[in-house]
């Protein structure tokens, strides 16, 4: 027997070997355990029997490596000071209320002994024949390959390349599961959904290259990050609701397959977002009431139109690997069908922190036009009005280059057809470029419009301009009102 890694405690042999019965371990766990020296191992045992530690308390680091066990194993409620299980074979393990003060390994072990089918976690509205996991559950009836609710780990929780295929919608089951250190799940490959929900880690929870039915980590609480990243696969929903991460979430180069792989990250708080998947996502991205400061992502792997939402989504720079215009930005907030103005304000804002003025008018320019298009006819007629005449207020040369346009086309008409003046005493020299000017504005007056009076086709011409005049005014003064009230 030798001693468990980082133990500098005495080592103690035992002559089990071959195919054992579990109770024969454990009495030997419990004589080492009441004298607290040293740590047992277990290595390549076949074991039969139920091995049952549950609701005891050792001083000794257990280690079962390499084990066979043909019943399931139960630890609800054991205290030990370390466990490990690496490269075992379980049915499964129960172990509910679990308190280790050192790390839990089960690296490399396989629990569950069905197929490695998946069973993706879907939205329980969803419809469809296909096997389906339900996004909630009702404790004390729902069961998992792996149960780990309410247990407390003073070190890391080691997962990595554990294999889980299982009939079950659940392989892991840990709802306010506790870790003093990270939850490491590497390589873990699970038919069925990760249960996370109100956990506790306090540094980081990696799952580099996992492959999994779904996750639900609602309310979890995690200092460092949250990495599910490096060829990270899930064919379910992947819920980081009102989750709290103090570094990075990231799903670089992860792929949230068919048939229901999506993102639901709604109220999650978190400094740095990725969402540069490898491919664009099988199902949604809720990104509603979620606030980040920096969101990376990627133009080739956004979702589809109709399954993005980000009303109320709150960050403060945006981030890519290659550039993307204002333009196809704009059309990333289209996707979501539901988007209002604040989330066009949201962007219009984050184009002004890094101090791209331009690029902000041109947001809030879209929003207008976004807006217009949900109005009633009569709106939408006059939003188009505004739109061709000064483009909702933010393309203002534009209302510069309708007035010398019409100023010019006046003159140009005028000069060649002069109207006849109005009394005899002669004193105003005829100018048509000042005549059509006067025309154009509506507020005050040169003193041409009422010293010439034009006839025939010239007053049609006149009565045009006034009109011209009085639309422009008015669609320029509806957008002022409308930039300033909304700024």
């Amino acid at each position: 027997m030798a001693r468990i890694r980082g133990s500098r405690r005495a080592r103690r042999t035992t002559a089990l070997s071959g195919t054992v019965e579990a109770a024969a371990i454990v009495a030997a766990i419990t004589a080492e355990g009441a004298s607290g020296t040293g740590a047992l191992r277990f290595e390549g045992l076949r074991v039969i029997g139920s091995l049952d530690l549950g609701q005891r308390r050792v001083e000794t680091r257990i280690a079962l490596v390499d084990c066979v066990f043909e019943e399931p194993v139960d630890l609800v409620g054991l205290a030990a000071p370390a466990l490990d299980l690496s490269g075992s074979s379980l049915p499964a393990l129960r172990a509910d209320h679990l308190s280790v003060d050192g790390e839990v390994r089960l690296a490399g072990a396989r629990l569950g002994g069905g197929t490695a089918l998946s069973r993706p976690m879907t939205d329980p509205s969803a419809s469809g024949t296909g096997m389906r996991a339900p996004r909630r559950m009702t404790e004390g009836t729902a069961t998992g390959a792996l149960q780990l609710a309410d247990a407390r780990i003073g070190g890391n929780l080691v997962l990595d390349g554990l294999t889980v295929a299982d009939s079950g919608a659940w392989s892991l089951l840990a709802p306010r599961l506790t870790v003093g250190g990270s939850l490491h799940a590497r390589e873990l490959t699970a038919s069925g959904s990760l249960y996370l929900r109100d956990a506790r880690v306090t540094y980081a929870v990696n799952l580099h290259a996992a492959d999994v039915g779904g996750i639900d980590a609602t309310g979890l609480v995690c200092s460092g990050g949250f990495y599910a990243d490096w060829g990270f696969r899930s064919s379910g929903q992947v819920l980081l609701r009102a989750a709290e991460v103090g570094g990075v979430v990231t799903f670089h180069d992860a792929v949230l397959a068919e048939p229901a792989g999506a993102l639901l990250l709604s109220r999650l708080r978190v400094p740095r977002l990725r969402l540069d998947l490898r491919e664009p996502p099988a199902g949604q991205v809720v990104l509603q009431d979620a606030a980040v400061d920096v969101l990376v992502d990627s133009e080739a792997t956004w979702p589809a139109p109709g399954r993005l939402t980000l009303e109320g989504f709150a960050y403060q720079r945006l981030e890519t690997e290659r550039p993307v215009e204002v333009g196809s930005r704009v059309a990333w907030l289209t996707r979501d069908p539901r988007a209002g103005a604040g989330a066009f304000e949201q962007l219009a804002r984050s184009y002004e922190s890094r101090g791209d003025e331009r690029a902000a008018r041109t947001v809030r320019h879209a929003r207008e036009r976004h807006l217009s298009r949900h109005d009633r006819l009569s709106g939408r007629l006059w939003g188009y009005v505004q739109d061709v005449l000064f483009g909702y207020g933010y393309a203002p040369r534009r209302a510069l280059v309708w007035l010398l346009s019409l100023v010019a086309a006046g003159s140009l008409w005028f000069a060649h057809h002069p109207p006849r003046p109005v009394g005899a005493d002669g004193r105003r020299a005829w100018d048509p470029v000042l005549y059509s000017l006067d025309l154009l504005v509506p507020f005050g007056g040169l003193g041409y419009r009422g010293s010439w009076d034009p006839a025939g086709a010239s007053k049609a011409v006149a009565l045009v301009l006034v009109v011209a005049g009085w639309t422009l005014a008015t669609a320029v003064v509806a957008g002022a009102r409308r930039v300033l009230g909304r700024g």
